[in-house]
């Protein structure tokens, strides 16, 4: 089984570890991502490895954190608070704790540095460019924002007394992915040793879980897979058919349920479940059937990009044939897709038919997103999480844990600009992943992969994220991606209108 993304991340196309894993408005499902926007997954070195941590191609980011710091505290958006002090000689903390040099055990930490096993694709702004999405291509090269705040981390409380160090593997959009799962695992766990690795497939979770190392990401995992990973943790994401749930329930509090229902989603497992074990027991709960429900292959290369379009065809064709009026997407990574590059393909072969359904949806869809046509979005209905823009805090307050990630990246010379909502959700993600794993482990007496996971689900909803609007993590829930909205979006003003703030479903 396949699953791509790493948190949150924009990404039609799959920017393997660009953000929680698809447009910045996949976080809802995985964050991925970071989710977590159009990103085609980068591919450079099909053999992998890339520059293990430090700077990129011998060139130290501008304004690199290695002096300085930004001043005072703010609040974060539901508890918690980011806060920074002190020099870049190690003073002050992101997270308000100053570490010291603990005991640790496990893979890939030592007396210095506590290694990150971490996935890329250099070709993710090419291969936007070359589907028409333009609009959605990173500005920058991933390793560099995540260097930004790494750096950052580093001399702002570091990890247990120790500096994080990512060793990145560079994926390849037309080789194979589960081949460069197996070669990146290798080069994570054989060539080098990780305490950390970035999950999001069953190869890289199983890789992380074999070898005793926190697996950071989930991609479209079901509450199932984190019961199969027991090392598996996010902050960000949603269990998918836990969001499956939230997402018809909230659908039908809003009143969008009428006239006739259509599903549309990946053919893949965690998918299937998806809408066997989230959407139908609640659906069926307010006696809602759909008429028709249509999976789609998954793309696993660029090629078969082909065969994904013409099927979205037919199935519209199908649709507007049966006179389906309302269309849920239960979108997310899958293949090279890091996000809503189905809801991307439908969309556009639906305008191409004159088949304008209303859609409901969550986060995976990416609401309002600019790269999605407007007339077929209007009025669709979404239970979102989404927080990685200032156009997200409208009636609510401004997410302080926002602002500071992007000071930080605009300090070394990798402005985030509001135009571009990958390059939102990529740097949103890298600071959720990089301050979530340096509070946890600077809480820790003794540091293993075993202790960091049951730390972290005594968080609540203390950790403040830089892309959704809450985080819950308890006793047995391991996905913490729970605060939400009700948004509707209006093609005549190309906005989101708000139903409420955000609310915990649970």
């Amino acid at each position: 089984m396949k699953r791509s993304g790493w948190m949150v991340g924009l990404g039609v196309l799959a920017m393997v570890a660009g953000a929680c894993g698809s447009t910045v408005k996949a976080s809802s499902g995985g964050h991925g991502s970071n989710s977590s926007g159009l990103g085609l997954p980068s591919a450079g070195n099909s053999s992998g490895g890339g520059a293990a941590g430090g700077t990129l191609n011998g060139a130290t980011p501008a304004n690199g954190y290695n002096g300085g710091a930004l001043s005072g505290t703010q609040s974060g958006g539901s508890g918690g608070s980011y806060s920074a002090g002190g020099t870049g000689g190690g003073g002050g903390s992101v997270n308000g704790v100053t570490s010291t040099l603990v005991p640790a055990s496990g893979p890939g930490i030592t007396n210095s540095t506590v290694y990150i096993g971490l996935p890329y694709s250099s070709q993710s702004a090419q291969a936007d460019r070359a589907i028409g999405a333009a609009g959605a291509a990173p500005s920058y090269d991933a390793r560099n924002v995540y260097n930004a705040v790494i750096n950052y981390a580093n001399a702002h409380g570091g990890f247990a007394g120790r500096k994080l160090q990512a060793l990145y593997y560079d994926y390849n959009l037309t080789t194979d992915f589960n081949t460069q799962d197996q070669a990146s695992c290798a080069y994570w766990t054989q060539d080098n040793k990780s305490f950390f690795i970035v999950g999001g497939t069953d190869i890289r979770d199983a890789c992380g879980q074999n070898v005793g190392a926190v697996v950071i990401g989930s991609g479209s995992a079901t509450e199932a897979i984190f019961q199969k990973y027991p090392n598996m943790i996010d902050p960000d994401a949603t269990a998918l058919d836990r969001l499956g749930a939230v997402t018809a329930s909230g659908l039908y509090k809003a009143g969008y349920f009428a006239g006739k229902l259509g599903l549309v989603t990946w053919d893949d497992p965690n998918y299937r479940a998806t809408i066997q074990n989230g959407y139908m027991p609640t659906l069926s709960s307010h006696h809602i059937t759909p008429l028709q429900t249509v999976y789609i292959a998954v793309p696993q290369q660029i090629g078969a990009l082909g065969d994904m379009s013409a099927a979205v065809s037919s199935a519209v064709t199908k649709f507007k044939s049966l006179g389906i009026d309302h269309v849920i997407i239960q979108d997310g990574p899958a293949g090279v897709w890091s996000g809503d590059g189905l809801t991307f393909e439908w969309m556009n072969q639906a305008k191409s038919q004159n088949y304008y359904p209303r859609y409901g949806g969550n986060a995976g869809n990416a609401p309002g997103f600019g790269i999605n046509p407007s007339d077929e979005e209007n009025k669709m209905l979404a239970i979102d999480n989404s927080d990685y823009d200032a156009q997200y805090d409208k009636g609510w307050h401004t997410n302080q844990a926002r602002t500071q990630c992007f000071q930080i990246e605009a300090q070394a010379g990798y402005p985030v600009s509001s135009s571009n909502q990958n390059d939102e959700g990529i740097a949103g993600a890298a600071c959720d992943y990089v301050f979530f794993m340096q509070k946890v482990i600077n809480s820790l007496p003794r540091v293993t992969a075993a202790g960091f996971v049951a730390q972290a689900q005594t968080l609540g909803t203390s950790f403040p994220s830089a892309i959704i609007y809450g985080t819950k993590l308890l006793s047995g829930r391991r996905d913490g991606g729970d605060e939400f909205r009700t948004e509707e979006y209006f093609s005549s003003c190309s906005c989101l209108q708000y139903q409420g703030p955000p609310y915990y479903p649970d």
